[in-house]
Order: C-alpha cells, then structure tokens, then sequence
C-alpha cells in the first residue's frame, strides 16, 4: 500500500514524509483492516513530524481521524468482527484507549 513515512522528525518545510510502498497490515484476534478513504492531519502529526512529540515507534505513517471500509477481520470471533462486517463504513476517532482516572478523563475531557 502506498503511504507517507516518516523516518526521522525534521522541520516539515525540509519534506520529511517519504511517499513510498509500504506492506498491508494484517489483522489479528479482534482487529479489523480498513481501507482508507479519508485520513485526518492534525496538528498532532505535525508535531510529531517536526519532533516536537517524540515517535511513539519508528517509522512511523503519521495521520489518524480516519473514515473508510472493512476490507478484512482478523482470526476467531470478536465483538468487533461481528459487531462491523466486511464492507461496512467506518469512522475512526483519534484516541484509543485511556485509562478512565484521572480528573480529565472523569469529566469526559479524555482527550486532555
């Protein structure tokens, strides 16, 4: 699949991103792979891209807030695979997962 890759943080005016083949992740246990339709570039990503936020891996596709459709599930039945079939169109929020304890997360400002 084709992507923009990030290898190194540098300023964005120097072109960091390499647009370059990349192999298609595969879906595990519980995972769903959806092909992309439409990415969101916050200022997050650039941030990360100029180093101003460390990677959290390198390299690293920077881009998230995505929309698109179920191209494959991973292996055994989940919630999630039966929850959102193959074909199905979806939208991806930007935040995975927090923990719930802090006064942020408490008052629905998990994003803080």
């Amino acid at each position: 699949m084709k992507a923009c890759l990030l290898k190194s943080p540098a300023p964005i005016e120097t072109n960091p991103l390499m647009f370059t083949d990349v192999p298609a992740p595969q879906p595990t246990s519980g995972e769903v792979l959806v092909r992309v339709s439409y990415c969101g570039v916050c200022r997050t990503d650039l941030h990360v891209i100029e180093g101003e936020l460390a990677p959290q891996k390198s390299p690293v596709i920077p881009g998230h807030q995505v929309i698109g459709v179920i191209e494959k599930l991973g292996s055994g039945p989940s919630l999630v695979s039966t929850r959102f079939p193959i074909g199905a169109r979806v939208g991806i929020a930007w935040l995975h997962h927090t923990d719930g304890t802090c006064e942020f997360c408490r008052s629905g400002s998990e994003n803080h």
